[in-house]
């Protein structure tokens, strides 16, 4: 319980009305709170978490969603990490440009519950468009509608709900990227394996239908392997087998806050306490990019810069200083969520659609809420915990 805000702890005390069917924020982690002893349910809790704007909180339950390892296991960490001699990083932005300028499809992964990924993927679009690139397929993205034609609301996939989601699907959108949605809506058999041929399938098409295509692609976590993982056929291996094009692999999962399993949270924990790691980074040797963790499954490994703390939130929502830290004061005795809204998408769509510019439930010292947000105008909702509406008020951010 330490861990928890004054405002986790309302919420993890809150009595859900069994009988409300709203989907919304704050009802997840209602819900959540109530069960959190498995690591499923942890990393549930996480995903909504840093959906509600606690991505602090989040890591924290995504770091203790994995299962002890063997005493031997942490042991074999501290040794390497202490006979590793001198690490050698490079930038990753520039490596991965470099290569990309050169390459037909680029496969980037990601945990849903660790948002630094989405802050870094977005920082890219707008270069990986410079370089050609005209088709970006997430896998967020609802099969049974057109991405490209629908207004960024909650229709769009229940990932997309995530305001640093939405961010990344509105920047695609002005850039001039064609969207391409998972899967496929046809398909009634929804096994792992027959969703990854799927998706590989569908990219693959691109290049038949366009042979000067070039491709990004944001994808969940193993997926983008290039070899066989016990029964699993990852969607990235499928694609190279159909096609014939070796894509470039990049995965940010392993050497970031949480990382995806036991073994890589305990090394990247280690790890920053021996090297300094102020950017996204690549381990490098002899001039060749190398895993850390061995992993031969992509082509490249990044290594995250540990997550900072600013107004009680995460650095990464500043999206690189695009976003700035904007002070709310909260003006209700029962204010406990706040929203920032576009203001143009305000006038299209009702709220209940609607995905944040940000939003959080967290105080600073001073007891402001700090959304970070671009220069422009927005409706600010403030919400008690209820998420009944207070009051709206008109925003501007210069």
């Amino acid at each position: 319980m330490s861990q928890l805000s004054p405002a986790a702890i309302k919420l993890k005390q809150y009595q859900v009305d069994s009988n409300s069917r709203e989907q919304h924020y704050l009802k997840f982690l209602y819900e959540d709170f109530k069960s959190i002893s498995t690591g499923a349910e942890k990393y549930r809790l996480a995903q909504h978490l840093a959906f509600a704007g606690d991505q602090l909180l989040a890591e924290f339950y995504l770091k203790n969603s994995y299962d002890s390892m063997l005493a031997e296991g942490y042991k074999d960490v501290r040794r390497y990490l202490d006979t590793m001699g001198k690490l050698q990083l490079q930038d990753a932005r520039s490596w991965i440009l470099n290569r990309a300028a050169s390459e037909k499809i680029v496969l980037f992964n990601e945990n849903a519950a660790q948002l630094q990924q989405r802050a870094f993927f977005y920082s890219l679009l707008k270069d990986f468009y410079k370089l050609g690139y005209r088709y970006l397929s997430l896998y967020w993205l609802n099969p049974m509608i057109n991405p490209n034609t629908r207004p960024v609301d909650k229709y769009l996939g229940y990932q997309v709900a995530d305001p640093l989601a939405a961010e990344i699907v509105r920047q695609a959108k002005n850039l001039g990227f064609t969207l391409i949605s998972y899967g496929d809506s046809s398909i009634t058999k929804r096994t792992t394996n027959v969703q990854d041929a799927v998706h590989a399938s569908k990219l693959a098409a691109l290049f038949h239908q366009d042979s000067s295509a070039r491709v990004l692609v944001l994808d969940e976590q193993a997926h983008i392997a290039e070899k066989p993982i016990g029964d699993f056929t990852p969607m990235a291996t499928v694609f190279y087998r159909i096609s014939g094009i070796n894509p470039f692999t990049i995965d940010q999962t392993e050497l970031c806050g949480g990382s995806s399993f036991e073994y890589g949270r305990y090394f990247y924990d280690e790890l920053i306490k021996r090297a300094t790691v102020d950017q996204v980074s690549i381990a490098v040797r002899n001039k060749l990019p190398i895993s850390l963790l061995e992993n031969d499954q992509y082509d490249l490994q990044l290594i995250f810069p540990a997550t900072k703390v600013i107004r009680n939130r995460a650095d990464y929502l500043s999206l690189s200083g695009i976003r700035k830290e904007t002070a709310i004061q909260p003006a209700h005795k029962d204010l406990f969520l706040v929203q920032a809204y576009y203001e143009e998408e305000t006038l299209k769509i009702p709220y209940a659609n609607l995905i944040p510019a940000d939003q959080t439930y967290l105080t600073d010292r001073d007891g402001y809420y700090w959304l970070f947000l671009k220069p422009g105008k927005y409706k600010m909702v403030y919400r008690d915990i209820h998420y009944n509406i207070l009051s709206e008020k008109d925003w501007r951010v210069d």
